[in-house]
């Protein structure tokens, strides 16, 4: 499909679901009318029954339907939020293919300055990489795709793997917006994981004390046998009162680690119901690839377990209405009963829990990038080399929109190891930088990349392109960037394979020092295993060719001047750069005389 049709797919997608969802609202105000009647008739038929005991039967009956309707109301009511969903998923994508993926979250939270290249090629933030891929909603599955493009995978097989399973859920629209739509439903908090995985390390109170289980079902049994019994020998009576006395004081020895243990899972109920949900979906699916059955295999019946966990911590939160505390805790041991039968569930999945909830994480990473490449069918796989050359043709940056995107061909490898580019200001030699780099975090994740063909190696990034000073650490932007090409030196003295992008080096200095500069470390740079980009107003690089024919190169981005007008092509060409534009777009603008 091209993007008119891309587009025409999502408006239809969107058009369908909201069409289901009106039909949805009908059904759930008839029924929300229908269960007003049986409230209405349920009253009326009770108030009668007390002078006509067979009504007692209707009334009953009312009361159960009653319930019945509350019961499919709620489910309905969770069927019109998803519908909802996919109906928004299908708008935002459908925008993102005109380049606004605002309704996407940017991952703001993920910016780092000093990392060794996500700030610089753009990776987080409004209009960045994670906004135009990441469709993860947990707070898990952000955090997951976050460390994906800040630390891609280095592992020839995984990225293979990844390939395979990517290109498998491409195909699974159905699939991939139903998980999708399903993490929209959770409201998740930062602290909920980690409180849910600091809930698995509390010891337990009751569980490992096998004489408390036999005192949770004989106690309460006792309890109600005197109770029944006190109807025929009112001795039993004060025997009952005096067995509620003793649960609420072996309750009293607990009470404060009860409370604790409630604090620590009580909220969790809403988000364990929506893991359930999503394990689900995805334990349903039929998956070829072999990533993808491991991890629905790694949710069988991970719902269930989830699902029971969420059951049991809305039964225990039962213990916050005063009235029904009192009732329960006299009689079954309440809070003491709900404690053991989690601690219980605790100590047969616990160990399953944090597998579960990455299985989550990674199938929405997964399932991201499957849409990625849904939404991108001209882009290609990269083929994962072993040696270490960087090789593409039609090149062009991945967020650019498809008819406005200008690409190129290059080819890097350890012969010719150094790419000097030069050109005019907005030529396009920072964008093509980036181009690369982007690319490359896409294919060693094992996405597509915005080439009709892309060879890579399995290799760590490092960028030299928006240092920033930090007045919190009293650096200055010289050194600054002085911190960075050292750190970059010091990973190649390791002997450590670098792919290096350095955009105008130096520019805190005067010319003299930043050509020695430049030139010196280009020299440091052929002495070690890396591939270099490096884009240069400074023609003067460019003669380093020359002294280092096959293993320097120059390319060039070359602004076009006709009939007194400025325009650029974004080619990238052999050789360097001619024309500059500075002088002649002062004079254009007045700030110099013609």
């Amino acid at each position: 499909m091209n993007v008119s049709e891309l587009l025409s797919f999502y408006k239809k997608r969107s058009n369908q679901f909201e069409s289901t969802l009106e039909v949805a609202k009908k059904g759930i105000n008839n029924i929300s009318n229908l269960r007003l009647a049986t409230a209405v008739g349920f009253l009326i038929v009770t108030y009668f029954a007390f002078t006509s005991p067979i009504l007692w039967i209707a009334s009953t009956l009312l009361l159960v339907a009653f319930i019945l309707l509350v019961l499919r109301h709620s489910r309905m009511f969770e069927q019109k939020t998803h519908l909802e969903n996919l109906r928004r998923i299908n708008e935002h994508e459908a925008k993102s293919l005109t380049g606004d993926a605002s309704g996407f979250a940017n991952g703001s939270e993920f910016i780092d300055p000093h990392h060794p290249y996500t700030h610089d090629l753009d990776i987080f933030g409004d209009g960045s990489l994670f906004q135009s891929v990441s469709r993860c909603n947990t707070v898990r599955g952000k955090t997951r795709m976050a460390g994906r493009l800040s630390d891609a995978l280095l592992d020839h097989d995984d990225i293979l793997a990844n390939q395979v399973a990517i290109k498998e859920l491409a195909e699974k629209t159905e699939f991939r917006q139903h998980f999708q739509a399903a993490g929209l439903e959770m409201n998740e908090q930062s602290h909920d994981y980690d409180e849910l995985l600091a809930w698995l390390k509390v010891p337990s109170i009751l569980y490992t004390k096998e004489w408390f289980k036999i005192l949770l079902y004989a106690l309460p049994a006792a309890t109600l046998l005197c109770i029944v019994g006190a109807f025929f020998s009112p001795l039993l009576k004060s025997l009952a009162i005096l067995l509620a006395i003793i649960q609420w004081g072996i309750l009293g020895l607990y009470i404060k680690r009860v409370n604790v243990f409630h604090e620590y899972i009580s909220r969790k109920k809403a988000i364990l119901e929506k893991y359930a949900r999503l394990l689900h979906f995805l334990q349903t699916e039929e998956f070829t690839s072999p990533l993808m059955q491991k991890l629905a295999a790694s949710a069988t019946e991970a719902d269930v377990k989830v699902k029971t966990l969420a059951s049991l911590v809305s039964s225990f939160n039962a213990r916050l209405n005063a009235m029904t505390n009192l009732f329960v805790n006299s009689l079954l041991m309440f809070d003491l009963q709900y404690v053991y039968r989690l601690e219980k569930w605790k100590d047969e999945n616990a160990s399953n829990l944090k597998i579960w909830l990455d299985v989550i994480s990674e199938a929405e990473v997964l399932s991201s990038f499957g849409t990625f490449s849904f939404n991108h069918p001209s882009f290609v796989y990269a083929k994962i080399e072993k040696d270490l050359v960087v090789d593409g043709d039609g090149i062009g940056h991945p967020l650019i929109v498809e008819n406005e995107c200008v690409t190129n061909d290059l080819q890097i490898d350890k012969e010719q190891s150094v790419v000097i580019i030069t050109g005019a200001n907005m030529a396009g030699k920072s964008t093509f930088l980036r181009s690369m780099g982007v690319n490359l975090v896409l294919a060693l994740n094992g996405a597509v990349v915005c080439a009709t063909s892309f060879r890579c190696p399995v290799v760590q990034m490092r960028t030299g392109m928006r240092t920033a000073d930090s007045l919190k650490e009293h650096q200055s932007y010289f050194y600054a960037e002085l911190n960075r090409l050292k750190s970059i030196m010091d990973e190649l003295r390791l002997d450590k394979p670098l792919f290096i992008l350095l955009d105008e080096i130096l520019k805190g200095t005067n010319s003299t020092d930043k050509q020695l500069g430049s030139i010196a470390l280009v020299r440091q740079l052929l002495k070690h295993p890396c591939l270099a980009l490096i884009a240069t107003h400074d023609l003067t690089l460019g003669d380093l060719e020359n002294e280092y024919p096959r293993q320097i190169r120059n390319f060039c981005f070359e602004p076009i001047i006709e009939n007194d007008q400025l325009s650029f092509d974004y080619k990238l060409k052999p050789g360097l750069a001619q024309k500059m534009n500075a002088t002649y777009l002062m004079k254009k603008m007045g700030i110099i005389p013609s």
